[in-house]
Formats: C-alpha cells, structure tokens, sequence
C-alpha cells in the first residue's frame, strides 16, 4: 500500500489557503459535517466536507480520501466541481465549491419546485459515471442529500465516499466500506456491502420517490431492524405524486433481480424522450 503522504501527493493541496467558518455547519450528515469557508487569495466561497471522527490514521480518513481520489477525476455539468484538499485538526477535508441552493432534498421542500430537471442531471451524471473513460465508477450513495443544485438549477453529484472505482488511475488499495443510506440501499447491497451499477440504479428510483414527496423513502419505518426486513421482502411502494410515466420509468429499477433492472444510458434515454 503507497504511504498515506504519497497519495494526498496526487491531490491539489489548500491547506494555507482555506479559511473555514466554523461557527455555523451547512450540514451534518451521519458520519460527515460540512463547514463553509473562503478560498484565498480569490474570497471564492466553498464548502469542506470532513468526517466527524476525528483520526490521523490511514483508516480512519479513508472515506474522506476516497471521495476526493474520485471527485479529483470527474469532469461533467452534473458533478459538483472539485477544488482539493485541506488539513484541519486532524481531519482531511475535501473543498468543493459551494451551492447557496444547498442540497437537492432541502431543494423540493419548496413546492413550487419541479423535480424532474433535478433527476434528468442525476441521471446523467451516474450514465458518465457509469461509462468513465477510466472504468466504471459507482457513486454507493445516492439520495437527496448528495445532490447539490447549482446555481442554474442543474443537479450536482457529490458525496462520493462510498463509492468504487473499478480501475484507478494509479496503484492504491482501499478498502470497501458499508455502501450508503439503508433506505436508499438495494437488496443485495444490505448483503454484499459495496457499490455496484444496479445499486446505484435501484438508488436512483429511491431518490426519485423522495424527490417526488419531498420525504425519506419508506419514512413510515424508522427502525433500521424493520428497514431491512421492509427492503428484502417487499418493493418499494410508489407515491401519488408521481405520475404513471415516472412510475414506468422507476419501476424496473427496483426489480429485486440486479440483471433485470436498465442500465442508465437507457434511464436517460426514457426521461429524455419525456422531454
């Protein structure tokens, strides 16, 4: 395994020139807080993303490494824009640029705001995902919380410490966490634990539902106990808010098979042709 120094070598470094605002956090979010900054010597404004336990070791910032490993080498209209790496008090965080319109669930809960555009740039983003030049690349936790929306509206992905790049660029062994959110997480993710195409694919449908309600999948269950049970035996239920097109659209994604369900250059392609 290369040193944890010769890795950070392969990112852009911010260190002296980020300054982080940490009386209020833009969010928290499970293991991961989100502070605000500025970049110097332009005033830029950003968004750090670190992970709430503190720890200097290579394990215990693994995920924060490995969601910018994987942001350093998107380029697309509908990934959020990576700006590099900086150190605070042991932590390693990952600057990207900030989206005053925050996050895409936060977003939907204004109801004048339409979903569909949100969920045509999802899509897009995890079919470039999905066909990297590189290798597939499987983003592991989709939901609303990891799309930002820019300014003009477009949908960003972000949040990619879960996912799994099939051939990186250089040598590097990361380990493969526990994949995502449980709600959003398909059968055979709970039972194999890492990111794959058609998990992304059955979490792209969750979000949809939860774009559409502007609400947590299956909401009504709050243990994770009885979650678990709910998303291996039985599938998801559609809401109201969707129409019978959406429905189709979502429907085969959420085959508990993984080979039945489309891949997302054909998810595109039918939201697409809605257009």
């Amino acid at each position: 395994m290369p040193s944890l120094a010769q890795i950070l070598q392969r990112l852009p470094r911010l260190d002296r020139q980020v300054n982080r605002d940490e009386t209020i956090p833009l969010m928290v979010d499970g293991d991961f807080i989100t502070f605000q900054g500025s970049l110097n010597p332009t005033g830029k404004i950003i968004a750090i993303r670190s992970s709430r336990i503190l720890s200097r070791d290579y394990e215990g910032i693994e995920p924060v490494l490995r969601g910018a490993i994987t942001l350093s080498i998107l380029r697309h209209e509908n990934i959020a824009p990576f700006l590099g790496v900086a150190a605070f008090d042991g932590r390693l965080s990952a600057v990207t640029e900030l989206m005053v319109r925050g996050d895409a669930n936060s977003y939907v809960q204004d109801p004048q705001v339409d979903p569909r555009p949100l969920l045509l740039g999802i899509a897009r983003g995890l079919r470039y995902l999905h066909g990297h030049e590189l290798g597939p690349i499987y983003h592991g936790d989709v939901r609303g919380r990891n799309v930002l929306v820019a300014d003009d509206g477009r949908a960003l992905l972000t949040g990619f410490e879960c996912s799994f790049i099939s051939n990186l660029p250089f040598d590097m062994t990361l380990t493969s966490p526990i994949v995502g959110a449980l709600r959003w997480m398909a059968p055979e993710v709970i039972d194999q634990g890492r990111a794959t195409a058609e998990g992304d694919v059955w979490a792209f449908a969750m979000t949809a539902v939860e774009l559409f309600t502007g609400e947590e999948p299956i909401s009504h269950i709050r243990s994770g106990k009885g979650l678990i049970v709910r998303i291996l035996r039985v599938k998801p239920d559609f809401p109201t808010e969707m129409s019978d097109r959406w429905r189709a659209i979502c429907a085969p994604c959420l085959e508990f098979d993984p080979g039945l369900r489309p891949d997302m250059m054909t998810i595109v392609s039918r939201i697409e042709e809605m257009q």
